[in-house]
């Protein structure tokens, strides 16, 4: 029975714990939406793998 309430809470603590991330990551690129929000290719796993492709 007790299995059955802590998915719940296990839920709403990493839920608010992206929000607090997300809220942290907006604060340290100074409260700029274009520093914070990245271009699709920045972000993208070849950029990672120094791959490029046009």
């Amino acid at each position: 029975m007790r299995s059955k309430h802590l998915l719940p809470k296990v839920a709403t603590y990493l839920v608010g714990a992206g929000i607090v991330l997300m809220m942290l990551g907006y604060a340290l690129s100074g409260f700029s939406g274009e520093r914070y929000r990245m271009d699709y290719h920045d972000r993208h796993w070849y950029n990672v793998v120094s791959f490029y492709s046009e």
